[in-house]
């Protein structure tokens, strides 16, 4: 299985083999190995073994990350967005800041209109 995750805006490739007794990580051609203990679920051991913070990818919601106004919308409720989409335009001191989806989902709620002041970390969308 490849992945690529994001972590303060830098993207790395992680791929994963799960063998019999242990399951390999490759994260930007760095190995590392994880005996299996019981379960051969790699969700149930990856996080705690890794130090890890569990993401609950059940929640998922946009948020801002900075303060600004929000100048444009180019998406509706309903919408179906991918990964790397141009969500709004933020104006902040004169300058204006593309917000991109940073995943796949379908728009169930947008929380903000055009010309509202936005703070940091404000959920501006909700995906089902």
């Amino acid at each position: 299985m490849n992945l690529k995750i994001k972590i303060k805006n830098k993207e790395y490739n992680i791929e994963i083999l799960e063998e019999e007794s242990e399951v390999k990580i490759k994260v930007e051609g760095k190995e590392f190995a994880f005996p299996i203990e019981g379960n051969n679920s790699t969700d149930k051991f990856l996080a705690p073994q890794m130090n890890l913070p569990k993401k609950d990818f059940s929640i998922k919601e946009i948020k801002a990350v900075m303060a600004g106004n929000l100048s444009d919308i180019f998406v509706k409720e309903g919408d179906t967005i991918k990964e790397g989409q141009k969500l709004f335009i933020l104006s902040a001191m004169k300058m204006e800041n593309e917000i991109i989806a940073e995943m796949d989902g379908k728009i169930k709620k947008i929380l903000f209109k055009v010309g509202d002041q936005i703070r940091e970390g404000d959920i501006l969308i909700t995906l089902v």
